[in-house]
């Protein structure tokens, strides 16, 4: 699983790319982590300022450089937006786990976009990465994502506070 981090590696997904954020995306970045309604249940990581969504990208590239986790940009080819992120993060390296999360401007919402671009990432870190088991943790009130979770093969293990933990076996 450590492999992961000798480069950073994009991945092709028909229509989108999932590729590192460049400090060329801090519009992008700040749209969509600045938006109250994308982050409802991430309130704590909302992006008040451009400045601050600079500082974000740089922590994106150290928490790369440092193995602490990896987040794409989710980029339309069509456009070079990046409409949304997924990352991997709580590694545990020895059981060969990790979770993955999500998010998507909210003018990207309903189209199925997360659905398609989730199954696809799913499918290639289960051909290209030793890792055995994602979880996903997600927000009780959060039922469009918990939907999501099921729709991709995740099932409940446990809840803890006010998130459910949910988790799918990979290869």
């Amino acid at each position: 699983m450590n492999s992961l981090f000798n480069e950073f590696k994009e991945i092709d997904l028909d229509k989108y790319m999932l590729r590192k954020i460049r400090f060329e995306d801090v519009k992008d970045i700040f749209d969509m982590y600045g938006d109250k309604e994308v982050m409802k249940y991430d309130p704590k990581n909302i992006i008040a300022s451009i400045d601050k969504a600079d500082e974000n990208i740089s922590m994106v590239h150290k928490g790369f450089e440092n193995k602490w986790f990896i987040r794409w940009g989710l980029v339309n080819k069509n456009t070079g937006e990046v409409i949304g992120t997924v990352a991997l993060h709580h590694f545990e390296f020895d059981k060969e786990k990790a979770q993955i999360g999500y998010n998507l401007k909210k003018s990207y919402w309903k189209q199925g976009i997360m659905s398609e671009v989730m199954m696809s990432t799913i499918g290639y870190l289960s051909k290209n990465t030793s890792i055995k088991e994602l979880e996903v943790s997600i927000d009780c009130g959060n039922i469009a994502s918990i939907k999501l979770a099921e729709k991709l093969g995740f099932i409940l293990e446990k809840r803890i506070d006010d998130n459910v933990i949910m988790s799918r076996a990979l290869q």
